[in-house]
């Protein structure tokens, strides 16, 4: 299911930099793309100093779960299944660093963006345990938000009423030069997994800011990722699901 070029490069600058579709969903924003050709739209470029990703935290003296020998994303944290018990077991597997940030954020948006979708009780059993405080009430709905989405979460990327999920693994993350040990804003790109096979063109593109609280990382709000930036300096899962 890995996606490689002839050079043996990802080929995630080529997939992800692609027009976009913009989906609401729980509050936040999904980033679907969709390519029907190979010509590639994201140029290697060198960042400026404000959008060089951050670098990963991954110790400290917190006390609060720090991790000096932290293991990178494998983009599986809590299991394949694409359930709430997924999520929730990820939660309390993962450290207080940003690789155990990511891989909460990772394993929370394997489990949202999903069709048909989860039960309302394991939504709401997500939404009472991983979303933040500080997180509006509304962005809290994600039951109320798969009711208004309809049979077309994807508008368009993937058929009306087709089954999809997200796949891990050739996706990549990355972390943001504005993130703090207790508040890591996450983005990453994934490929979509259609009636059971993994799209060689159609991607979705996301992200959340993370927030350390009551021992655990959770979700305060989405975030708007660059893509151009994720497609050029993202780092690859390790594992994958």
């Amino acid at each position: 299911m890995r996606m490689y070029s002839a050079s043996g490069r990802s080929r995630w600058p080529i997939v992800i930099g692609a027009a976009v579709v913009v989906v609401a969903v729980g509050g936040g924003i999904v980033y679907a793309t969709n390519r029907g050709d190979t010509t590639p739209t994201a140029t290697r470029t060198t960042s400026s100093a404000s959008s060089t990703p951050a670098p990963i935290t991954t110790g400290g003296t917190s006390g609060a779960g720090d991790d000096e020998n932290a293991e990178a994303p494998t983009g599986c944290l809590g299991g394949q299944d694409r359930t709430a018990a997924m999520v929730l077991a990820a939660q309390k597997s993962a450290g207080h660093s940003s690789y155990g940030a990511v891989e909460v954020a990772t394993s929370f948006y394997r489990w949202l963006w999903q069709y048909p979708y989860p039960s309302v009780t394991d939504s709401d059993t997500v939404s009472k345990n991983i979303m933040a405080s500080s997180s509006p009430v509304g962005y809290r709905d994600l039951s109320g938000a798969y009711a208004k989405a309809g049979n077309e979460p994807a508008k368009g990327v993937v058929p009306a009423g087709t089954p999809f999920f997200v796949s891990t693994t050739n996706g990549v993350w990355m972390v943001t030069q504005q993130s703090t040990p207790n508040r890591v804003y996450v983005e990453f790109a994934m490929g979509y997994v259609i009636n059971g096979a993994l799209s060689p063109t159609q991607t979705t593109v996301s992200g959340f800011i993370m927030d350390w609280e009551n021992g655990a990382w959770r979700i305060e709000k989405s975030l708007v990722p660059n893509q151009t930036i994720l497609a050029n300096g993202g780092t690859r899962y390790t594992g994958g699901c």
